[in-house]
Formats: C-alpha cells, structure tokens, sequence
C-alpha cells in the first residue's frame, strides 16, 4: 500500500516536472525567436494585433461594463447598509479604490479575457494545428510561435489595460448612482474622495498587473493551443487552459499586490 502511494507520487511529481520543464523549453523557443523579428512583414503581425484587440478588448466592453456596474454598485450598498454609524459617506472613494481599483477591477478584468478569450485563443490554435495550417506556415519558413504568439501579447497587454481603466471609471460612476438611492452624496465629495484616495501604488499596481495578465494569459493559452495530436485533444487542452490560467492570474494577482502593500 505504502510503496503504491510512493510510486504514485513519484510518477505525479515526474509529470508535473517533465509539464513545467516542457513550458519553460517553450518560453525560452518564444524569446529566442525575437530575434527573427526583424524578418517578419510588419503588415501581417499588424493585422493580427488589430483583429485579436477589437475582440479581446472591443468586443468585450459590453460584459466589463455591466459586471463593473453591478460590483460598484454591490460593494457602496454594502458598505452604506453595513457601516452608516461610521460615516462611511465620508470614506467612499477609499472603499472604491481599495476593494475596486486595487483588486476587483484587474482580477475580474483578467477572468472576464480568460474565459471569453483565452479560451477562444487556445481552441483557435488547435484547430490551425489539427487542420495543418501551422504545419504549412513552418513549411514556408515562417516562425509560427513567434507569428501567433507574439502579436496575441501585444494585443493582450493594450486590451487588458483599457478594459482595467473602463472597468473602475464604470464601478466608480455604478457606485455613486446606487449610492444616490441610499443617502445623498454631492458628487464634488465624492470625487474628491476617490482622487484622495488613489496614491502612485495604485496606478504602479494596475499597470503592472496589466502587463503581468496581458502575458501570462496569451502565453499559457498559445501553449495548451499548440499541444493537440488529434481533434479529440482539443477539448480537453482547451479546458486546461483556462483552468490554469485562472489558477496562475490569481496567484499573479496576491503577488502583486503583495509586493505593493505588504512588503
């Protein structure tokens, strides 16, 4: 029973090592491949960042903003029903900026790319290797890890960032409309509050977690997208994908914000 459970373990502990030594190979072939950067046409890898930002960030706004809408409102009621013996109207914009702008906004901001298209990045992959596009791309000298996950990146950074600052302007503006129902805030006050309580951590932590996102979604994605042998595979790669580059956007999330408040 005991030399079983060792076995077991040795085997999972092999595979979880033989996985991570398997993505860091494929991290180091994507920078390696910088270096062909310049041999690309600017057009072709222009084309693909429109096209992945208009649906990664564009196409995506209408779900950001009711979800931002709906969490501003939920965290001001629950703040103006649970603490009003505090005076908490006074303190709204520190409320909004901690619980919203340093970890809602990014956190949610990163779920709502990964499901919707993180998901869609890996299964697209999939199918151009199972349909033998990218074997065709190879075929014709081009670098296809650079060509597809490059551009997903860039794309990934500009959509995460925008949607990260209409996210919290949408949560904040949520926030003050529902707290009009409530009691009555001037809006000077309130925007007052808000500017207040942003610092230079702040902004420094949304960006970075913007960047962070932008890359590790893309990333791991393109890497599950590239790992299919069959159309059977596809399906359960793709769920792989999205369940660890949830796992993975949370832990970036704690770190960061780790770094910036804790330490």
């Amino acid at each position: 029973m005991i030399n079983e459970l060792i076995i077991k373990t040795g085997k999972k502990t092999l595979k979880y090592y033989r996985g991570i030594n398997d993505f860091r190979s494929y991290v180091k072939s994507i920078f390696t491949s910088f270096r062909s950067l310049k041999y690309m046409r600017f057009r072709s890898v222009y084309n693909i960042i429109i096209n992945q930002t208009r649906f990664t960030g564009i196409d995506a706004l209408a779900v950001v903003m009711t979800i931002a809408l709906l969490l501003g409102g939920t965290v001001i009621i629950q703040a103006l029903t649970s603490l009003p013996k505090f005076g908490v109207a006074g303190f709204l914009g520190n409320i909004l900026v901690i619980i919203i702008a340093r970890e809602l906004g990014p956190l949610a901001t990163a779920l709502i790319v990964i499901t919707r298209s993180g998901s869609a990045i890996a299964t697209e992959i999939s199918v151009q290797k199972w349909s033998r596009e990218i074997l065709s791309m190879e075929l014709m000298g081009i670098d296809t890890r650079l060509y597809i996950v490059f551009p997903r990146i860039i794309a990934s950074i500009l959509s995460i960032l925008s949607l990260i600052i209409i996210f919290d302007l949408v949560a904040f503006l949520g926030g003050y409309l529902i707290s009009q129902t409530v009691v009555y805030i001037p809006l000077d006050t309130f925007a007052r509050s808000v500017m207040d309580a942003f610092t230079f951590k702040d902004i420094a932590t949304a960006l970075l977690k913007s960047i962070l996102f932008g890359i590790t979604i893309p990333l791991i994605c393109c890497y599950y997208g590239f790992k299919p042998e069959s159309k059977f595979e596809i399906p359960i790669y793709v769920s792989r994908a999205v369940v660890r580059t949830l796992f993975v956007s949370i832990i970036v999330n704690i770190a960061v914000s780790s770094l910036f408040y804790l330490v």
